[in-house]
């Protein structure tokens, strides 16, 4: 199975729903798999669902005015394309506006299909890395495929992690929280912009409660828990993780702890 169209600028890569499609000319990335597409230049993102008649097509533009961020997806390693559509400072909103998941690895040929979506994904990021301004990299966690289920955004601006997380009857996901490095967590207090700020000094610090992440001090007293609804428990512990990797890069397993904290649940 061939993966790249020699005959133009052509990636593809099977996907669960299909073989997706991308198409780069100068300023200009166009996705296609099943049913849907985006087309993204510098100003507009389109997305458009395709119906059998064209002029029944349902589509939406949006203005760039932000960060156009292209994600992947962990564990699972599916791609998402992501577009700020308010960028008010800690209360900013993300959309999700294109989507697709990896083909299973049980079935023939899934590795080969993961490398070429690996590729084409590589590829993609390469050429609208300039759209996502102070973005390093970004990483999504949950499961849009499954009912009730949602996607949670990452994004790693070097020294920070910031987390995206929809609300109920929200259509669009807001600041949850900010990880900083050297431990201090952002995060909203009440309604509107309003945040505080603690300090974690371990990853034992960073727990799972319920529906929430939960951040407490060396003595196991809770500084702050902060709902990430909409996914399973082992996504929020994924979660939980990368954020405790995050505050001990570069302080190992220093930090004095008691042994039974990191057992609390």
């Amino acid at each position: 199975m061939a993966y790249r169209d020699d005959s133009g600028d052509v990636c593809e890569a099977p996907t669960a729903e299909g073989l997706l499609r991308a198409q780069f000319a100068p300023r200009h990335v166009r996705l296609a798999v099943a049913s849907r597409s985006l087309d993204v230049t510098d100003q507009f993102a389109t997305a458009v669902e395709h119906r059998r008649r064209a002029e029944n097509d349902r589509r939406r533009s949006f203005r760039i005015t932000g960060r156009l961020i292209v994600a992947r997806d962990v564990p699972r390693e599916g791609m998402g394309i992501w577009i700020e559509i308010e960028h008010d400072g800690p209360r900013a909103g993300l959309r999700r506006i294109f989507g697709v998941e990896p083909q299973s690895l049980l079935e023939p040929g899934g590795l080969s299909s993961l490398a070429a979506l690996d590729h084409l994904a590589q590829r993609v990021h390469h050429e609208l890395g300039h759209l996502a301004q102070d973005v390093r990299r970004a990483f999504e966690i949950g499961s849009a495929a499954a009912a009730g289920l949602d996607k949670v955004l990452v994004i790693d601006c070097a020294d920070r992690y910031v987390v995206y997380a929809r609300r109920l009857f929200r259509d669009r996901a807001r600041f949850a929280m900010a990880i900083h490095e050297d431990g201090r967590i952002v995060v909203p207090e009440g309604r509107g912009a309003a945040t505080r700020t603690i300090t974690v000094r371990s990853r034992h610090g960073v727990t799972v409660v319920g529906d929430h992440v939960r951040f407490a001090d060396p003595q196991g007293v809770d500084l702050a828990k902060v709902a990430i609804p909409w996914v399973t428990a082992e996504d929020r512990r994924e979660l939980a993780r990368r954020i405790g990797q995050l505050i001990d890069r570069d302080r190992g397993d220093a930090a004095p702890w008691p042994p039974n904290l990191a057992r609390r649940p």
